[in-house]
C-alpha cells in the first residue's frame, strides 16, 4: 500500500506542526525569563506540565477514541493543541503560559493514540513498519527544523516578538492542515472501550502533584516542613492509587492501570527500565542545552546548531534498535545503556579542562551520542517490554508504558533540576555551570549502570528474523519534548 494515503499524509502534517514547537521551545527560555522576570521553579513547571498533562490523558484518550471514533478524537486533540499554541504565542504572563503549556500536553496526549491508531488502520504488515519508520523520521526532522528556524528567528528578534517565535511558525500550518483533515480524514467506526476510570486519573494526578511540587518548589521555598510532608505523603498516595485500581478490577471495572500486567516478568521489569530511560532521555539533555545557552552565553541559534546532532542521531538510534533487538534480544537494552554511559563519560571528559579552556563545541560528541543512545534504548524498551503481553490487553499495556515514560520524564526534569540548580546556587559563572553539568552526568552514568543491571532480569528471548517489529512507538514520538525546558540562570 502506498505511503501517500491521505490519512497518513495528514497524520504526518499533524506531527510536523507539533514537532516544530517541540524543537523550538527549549531555545526560547532565556528570552522568556527576561520577558516575565521569572525563576527556575516556574520554568521547571513549564517543562514538567507538558509531560504530566500528556501522561494523565493518554490512556483515557485511547479508550475514548475507541468509544467515539479515532477520527473525531484526533480532531479534538489537534484542535486543543492549536488553541494551546495560539494561547502561548499571545500569553501576557508566565502563569498564562503555564496554563497553555499544560493544555498543550493534554492535546498531545489526546492525539497520540489516535495517530497510532490511524497508522494501524491504514497499513498492514511490512507497510505498517515502513509507515512507522517514516513517521519517526518526520518527527525527528520537524524537531530539528523547529530548532533551527525558531533559533534563528529568536536570535534575530524579528519584529520584536522574541520567544513568541517558538509558536508562531506552526500556527498557520496547523490551522490549514486541521481544516483539510476535518474535510478529508476518512470516518472511523466506534468500538468498545469499556468504562472510563476517571477517578483513577484524578488520584494519579494528585499523587504526581504531591511528588513533583516539593521537588520543584522545595529549594526556592527553603524546604519548610509542609513541603517535606507533601513529599512523604506522595508515597502512600501512589500506593493508594494501585490499591484503588485493584479494587476496581475486583468489581469488574476497567482500570486506568491494570496492576496484574506487572505479573508478566518482561513487562514489570521492562517498565522499571522505561522509568530509567525517561529520567535520562527526557530530563538530562535539557541541562546540556542550558549549559550551552547560559553557561557559555550562546545565542538561541548557536544552541540550535550545537544541539542539532541530538535529535538527528536520535532518529537513527531508534531505527538501529530493530536489528539490535532481533539479534541480541534483551542485550539491545544493555547496549543502549552502555552507550548512554559512554555519552556521559564524553561530556565529563569534555569539561575536565575547566572554564578556562572548555568551549561549547567540546560538548557536541557527548550530545550527539546521547541522542543516538536514547533512541536505541527507548525503541528497544518499547519493543521488548510488550513482547510477552497477551494481544487482548496489548493496547492497555502500551498505554501503561507510555504513561510511565511521560510521568517519569516530568519527574526527572524536577529531580535533575534540583541537582543542577543546587550546584549553581546564585552564581552566573561558567565554572558553576560546568560543575552542575558534571554532577548531572555522574548521575546519568549511575542510572546507565542501573539500567544495564536491570536488563539482566529480563527474560531471555531472541525474536526470529520474520517477526514484525515496529521501530518505534508513535505514542512516544508524538510531540517529542526531547530537550524539555529549564531556566537559563538562577534568579536571586
Amino acid at each position: 500500500m502506498s505511503l501517500r494515503q491521505r490519512a497518513f499524509v495528514l497524520v504526518l502534517c499533524a506531527q510536523v506542526a507539533s514537532g516544530i514547537v517541540g524543537g523550538a521551545a527549549p531555545l526560547a527560555l532565556p528570552a522568556i525569563r527576561e520577558a516575565f522576570d521569572t525563576g527556575s521553579a516556574a520554568i521547571q513547571w513549564y517543562a514538567a506540565l507538558y509531560s504530566l498533562g500528556f501522561a494523565l490523558v493518554l490512556i483515557l484518550a485511547g479508550r475514548i477514541g475507541d468509544l467515539f471514533g479515532t477520527r473525531r478524537l484526533l480532531l479534538v486533540g489537534y484542535a486543543t493543541f492549536i488553541v494551546s499554541i495560539i494561547g502561548s504565542a499571545i500569553a501576557p504572563s508566565i502563569g498564562v503560559l503555564l496554563a497553555f503549556r499544560l493544555l498543550q500536553g493534554v492535546g498531545a496526549g489526546i492525539m497520540a493514540p489516535q495517530l497510532s491508531a490511524m497508522v494501524q488502520r491504514t497499513f498492514q504488515g511490512h507497510d505498517r513498519t515502513r509507515a512507522f519508520g517514516v513517521f519517526l523520521m518526520v518527527a525527528g526532522g520537524s524537531f530539528m527544523v523547529g530548532q533551527l528556524v525558531s533559533g534563528a528567528l529568536i536570535t534575530a528578534d524579528v519584529w520584536g516578538l522574541s520567544w513568541r517565535w517558538v509558536y508562531l511558525p506552526s500556527i498557520p500550518f496547523a490551522i490549514v492542515t486541521f481544516v483539510v483533515a476535518a474535510r478529508m480524514l476518512p470516518p472511523t467506526p466506534p468500538g468498545q472501550a469499556g468504562r472510563l476510570d476517571l477517578m483513577g486519573a484524578v488520584i494519579l494526578c494528585g499523587a504526581s502533584f504531591l511528588l513533583m511540587f516539593p521537588i520543584i518548589q522545595g529549594r526556592s521555598a527553603g524546604w519548610p516542613a509542609w513541603i517535606l510532608v507533601m513529599l512523604v505523603v506522595s508515597v502512600p498516595a501512589y500506593l493508594g492509587f494501585l490499591a484503588y485500581e485493584k479494587r476496581l478490577i475486583g468489581r469488574g471495572g476497567d482500570p486506568l492501570v491494570d496492576p496484574t500486567l506487572f505479573r508478566i516478568r518482561s513487562f514489570g521489569v521492562g517498565n522499571l527500565i522505561t522509568v530509567v530511560v525517561a529520567l535520562l532521555g527526557y530530563a538530562a539533555p535539557i541541562y546540556l542545552i542550558l549549559t550551552i545557552q547560559s553557561g557559555f552565553d550562546k545565542t538561541a541559534l548557536d544552541a540550535a546548531l550545537l544541539t542539532a546532532p541530538m535529535p538527528f542521531l536520535n532518529m537513527f538510534g531508534s531505527l538501529a534498535s530493530a536489528p539490535l533487538v532481533r539479534r541480541f534480544g534483551r542485550g539491545a537494552l544493555m547496549i543502549g545503556g552502555a552507550l548512554v554511559g559512554l555519552a556521559a563519560i564524553l561530556v565529563l571528559a569534555a569539561t575536565r579542562g575547566g572554564s578556562g579552556s572548555v568551549q561549547a563545541w567540546h560538548l557536541v560528541p557527548g550530545i550527539g551520542l546521547t541522542g543516538f543512545a536514547v533512541g536505541v534504548v527507548m525503541a528497544a524498551a518499547t519493543s521488548i517490554v510488550l513482547l510477552e503481553v497477551p494481544p487482548r490487553v496489548a493496547g492497555s499495556a502500551a498505554g501503561v508504558q507510555s504513561t510511565s515514560l511521560q510521568l517519569a520524564g516530568s519527574m526527572g526534569i524536577a529531580f535533575f533540576g534540583l541537582v543542577f540548580y543546587g550546584t549553581i546556587g546564585e552564581s552566573t559563572e561558567l565554572s558553576s555551570y560546568l560543575d552542575a553539568i558534571d554532577n548531572v552526568q555522574w548521575i546519568v552514568l549511575g542510572f546507565a549502570v542501573v539500567q544495564v543491571l536491570i536488563s539482566f532480569l529480563m527474560p531471555r528471548h531472541k525474536p526470529s528474523r520474520d517477526d514484525e517489529l515496529t521501530p518505534f512507538d508513535p505514542e512516544m514520538a508524538v510531540l517529542p519534548d526531547f530537550h524539555g525546558e529549564a531556566d537559563p540562570a538562577p534568579v536571586s
